[in-house]
């Protein structure tokens, strides 16, 4: 691995969600499949909005208060799908009374229902893929072959919709399983960016004392990078916690990311000593950074 200072004149994006790019759970704090590392707990601190009505009006609120977009995210049912496609009416009024950047986490979908999120102005479609079956199994309790994940990609990307895949390290119970045969999967499709994420400890839950390795992070880094020379590969916001989430933001960055979300500061100050020149953007990591979604420095 290269000592940092030699990445000095690189640039890195640092992106920063909270009150800029807020998530809505369209379930509430419902999910029919109560994962091994989740059990819904991670619904609980979004906002909630499950109906149409619901929708329209917090997202309108979000904007009066200076947000940037919204990520339509929540539980799955129990094919793994996110039902966002119930509120498209509120999509398209959001888009059509808003600037708001609108963007989501769908699960499996069909061809029909990509199109049908075209249509409502959907600016972008974050999946997440896995690589190894059994940690579907295990993990997500869901019995699916891998081609869904294949025709899932190949559906969002056809739609013409923006598609930022994210790839899980250490979901399988903190262990590499499956992280670099979905990296491959991807390859199926073009994506707009390569989001890293990891294994999140949560509290409650039968992953609530398992972390991933950090080193396993550099190794899967290395390997997006390899196979997409020239997409954008981001360190997402989920990426662990405590001492190990600055670790591996410093793996990241010596890796040569292009961006990290929700960076803690230490690792901000580290790039700052090390001349990497920064930017900063209130948005969701997934999508590709402009002006109208670049903020002052931290």
């Amino acid at each position: 691995m290269r000592d940092i200072n030699q990445n000095s004149g690189k640039k890195i994006n640092f992106f920063i969600t909270s009150s800029n790019f807020p998530s809505i759970s369209v379930t509430g704090n419902s999910c029919a499949l109560m994962c091994k590392h989740c059990k819904g707990r991670l619904l609980e601190s979004l906002i909630f909005a499950t109906t149409c009505e619901e929708l329209e009006k917090k997202a309108l609120m979000l904007h009066e208060q200076g947000a940037k977009g919204i990520l339509l995210t929540g539980g799955c049912d129990e094919r793994g799908r996110v039902p966002v496609n119930n509120l498209i009416p509120a999509i398209k009024a959001i888009k059509q009374k808003t600037g708001l950047l609108v963007i989501a986490h769908t699960g499996f979908i069909s061809m029909e229902d990509a199109e049908a999120l075209k249509g409502s102005g959907l600016d972008g479609i974050g999946f997440d893929v896995l690589g190894d079956m059994g940690t579907a199994r295990e993990v997500y309790g869901l019995e699916v072959p891998e081609k869904e994940y294949i025709e899932s990609l190949r559906a969002i990307e056809d739609s013409g919709i923006m598609i930022f895949p994210h790839v899980c390290v250490g979901l399988h119970f903190g262990e590499l399983k499956g992280e670099f045969r979905a990296l491959e999967m991807i390859r199926t499709i073009k994506p707009a960016t390569i989001i890293i994420t990891g294994l999140m400890p949560v509290p409650g839950t039968q992953m609530a004392h398992i972390k991933p390795k950090p080193g396993d992070f550099a190794k899967v880094i290395k390997r997006a990078i390899e196979i997409f020379p020239d997409t954008p590969v981001v360190l997402g916001c989920a990426h662990s916690s405590g001492k190990d989430r600055a670790e591996i933001e410093m793996i990241a960055l010596r890796c040569g990311v292009s961006g990290i979300a929700a960076p803690t500061m230490a690792t901000v100050e580290s790039a700052k000593e090390n001349g990497y020149e920064i930017n900063y953007y209130g948005t969701c990591c997934g999508l590709i950074p402009g002006e109208k979604t670049r903020i002052g420095k931290l």
